[in-house]
């Protein structure tokens, strides 16, 4: 077992619970109050270069090999061509003044001789203020959609389903697979956060991986 370490340790289940029912609404959106920054794979550290950390945080395990990388809305609206170059991003606010959702392209290379399986519904993001979240699935794309003024929601939930980890996966053996990990706002104050895996499943084996990332100002 790979257990996560420092403020990862300090969240209750009741808490984690309870954000299961939190939805972000349309006219929600993220920000980015203190200044122009990007999110940076790795730790927090107080006297990094701006802009020197890596943007995909990577690790393997007994032949899986697990990347996970922030992407920008520019970047997200690439990642969904990649996979069909005639769709659009269903993730953008239709209306609201910013972005509603944070995503995060998530790559398995399954090098290892087994399956492995992974339970996006146990991912939770907590930052070093113990706030937390889970990922959004489709019913809660759908809720959402339900309530903005202009929204599709069948369509959203039709177009989501391609790019995004919604229910249990199956990674065969000798095979990749990329898709999204969609988070709602993220909270005024913080300075990292971490993506923890609590249940990732090679052959029989069950795994914890944790991911940090941290905000890195762009300020000159």
């Amino acid at each position: 077992m790979h257990r996560a370490s420092g403020f990862l340790l300090r969240f209750s289940l009741s808490s984690a619970l309870a954000l299961l029912t939190v939805l972000p609404h349309p006219r929600v959106a993220w920000a980015r109050t203190a200044g122009p920054f990007r999110i940076a794979a790795g730790p927090y550290e107080k006297k990094a270069a701006g802009g020197g950390a890596p943007a995909v945080a990577r690790f393997t395990l007994e032949g899986l090999t697990v990347e996970v990388e922030y992407l920008e809305p520019a970047a997200r609206a690439a990642f969904i061509r990649s996979i069909d170059p005639q769709a659009g991003d269903p993730f953008v606010a239709p209306s609201a003044p910013g972005e509603i959702y944070n995503a995060f392209r998530v790559e398995f290379d399954n090098r290892s001789g087994f399956d492995v399986t992974f339970q996006p519904g146990n991912v939770i993001l907590i930052t070093d203020r113990n706030d937390q979240q889970f990922p959004i699935d489709l019913t809660d794309l759908y809720r959402t959609a339900s309530r903005a003024e202009t929204a599709d929601p069948q369509r959203l939930m039709d177009d989501a389903g391609r790019f995004i980890f919604d229910l249990s996966t199956t990674i065969p053996k000798g095979r990749r697979l990329e898709r999204l990990l969609l988070f709602g706002p993220m909270p005024e104050k913080w300075k990292e956060f971490r993506l923890h895996f609590s249940y990732l499943q090679i052959g029989a084996a069950t795994h914890t991986l944790s991911f940090p990332f941290h905000r890195q100002s762009l300020a000159g």
